[in-house]
């Protein structure tokens, strides 16, 4: 870890430590449809948190991906009930946004954090801040969120059991995509290589995020690359799902977000996109890129964001228009970019 980012995360510590030195509880959120590292992240705090004695609850829009359910074995992330925890979010005295700064992506939660007399706290390492946080601990430089979680409960001097660092390396396995993406450092594996002394297992990690598949991702998979298309001398590989094709493949509650990965290992591929209508008439995108080709500019432009290489986006508008909307920014994308 270099001089910068040991401040950065010590200035995080002290930023933090008067706050836990007088909170008695806490609420921990993430972005709706959660991803390994807002889970990871959400979990690795929980823990920490709750050793010190804070009551806290981690509370998504969505339950836990099959995936992700190993991370969770005694069931304390719960899926946000108005009626059960409404009065908690407004009563906390901290909410931690973890992996997400965007106000927009609260889902259900968003009234009522907006409501809270809670001190709000946003850790991320995304390039986007919102104003409404109270404290706001953002380092672009960091591979994931869980990785910056990990680093700040060491600041605090907490110790990390190993649920919590089982936790953070599923945050780094994930958003790293298994540690191939251009903001893997030595300081991501310096950080895995402590989560292992923990105890964490990374066969067992593997098998539980990546080999969990059902049958009917696999059918998806199948119907997406049977159409998939390759232009711009093959560098830009995109595809399509329509809603109907993912009902008919009984996939409707599964994340699709990680088939559009796969086009990125086709030989000179260096930006990849996928296409998927919505029940609602919406259509989801996913980028992905390779080097300095940064799809998050295209999402931004779609009103989502990300990761320079990896981000995504919903537009309001149905499937056949986002393919035309959609693909030329990309094929300029590319031309611009050397």
């Amino acid at each position: 870890m270099t001089g910068r980012d040991r401040d950065l995360i010590a200035g995080a510590a002290a930023a933090l430590r008067p706050l836990l030195d007088d909170a008695r509880t806490a609420a921990l959120i993430t972005h709706t449809t959660p991803d390994g590292d807002g889970i990871g992240a959400e979990i690795c705090l929980y823990r920490y948190l709750k050793a010190r004695g804070i009551e806290s609850r981690v509370l998504n829009t969505e339950p836990l991906a099959l995936r992700y359910r190993f991370l969770d074995p005694h069931h304390e992330v719960m899926v946000f009930d108005e009626a059960r925890d409404a009065a908690f979010v407004r009563e906390a005295d901290l909410i931690f946004m973890l992996d997400n700064a965007a106000t927009s992506r609260m889902g259900t939660l968003g009234p009522h954090v907006r409501a809270s007399r809670a001190t709000t706290v946003c850790i991320d390492h995304h390039n986007l801040t919102d104003p409404f946080w109270n404290i706001t601990l953002v380092d672009e430089e960091a591979c994931a969120t869980g990785e910056l979680v990990f680093q700040i409960v060491k600041a605090l001097g907490g110790t990390l059991d190993h649920l919590a660092a089982q936790a953070a390396y599923v945050s780094l396995v994930t958003d790293t995509g298994s540690f191939r993406f251009s903001k893997t450092s030595s300081r991501c594996h310096e950080a895995a290589a402590e989560m292992l002394a923990i105890g964490v297992n990374p066969p067992h990690v593997y098998q539980e995020v990546f080999e969990r598949n059902s049958p009917a991702i696999l059918r998806i998979m199948g119907l997406a690359f049977a159409g998939l298309r390759i232009e711009e001398g093959g560098r830009l590989a995109w595809i399509t799902l329509t809603h109907e094709q993912v009902v008919a493949c009984d996939g409707e509650m599964e994340d699709t977000s990680d088939v559009v990965n796969e086009l990125l290992t086709v030989d000179g591929v260096r930006m990849a996109v996928l296409l998927k209508g919505l029940r609602d008439g919406r259509t989801k995108l996913s980028f992905r890129s390779k080097g300095g080709l940064d799809v998050n500019r295209l999402a931004a432009s779609f009103g989502g964001g990300g990761h320079n290489n990896a981000a995504g986006a919903v537009i309001d508008m149905p499937l056949p228009e986002a393919i035309a909307k959609v693909l030329d920014p990309c094929r300029a994308l590319l031309h611009t970019t050397t």
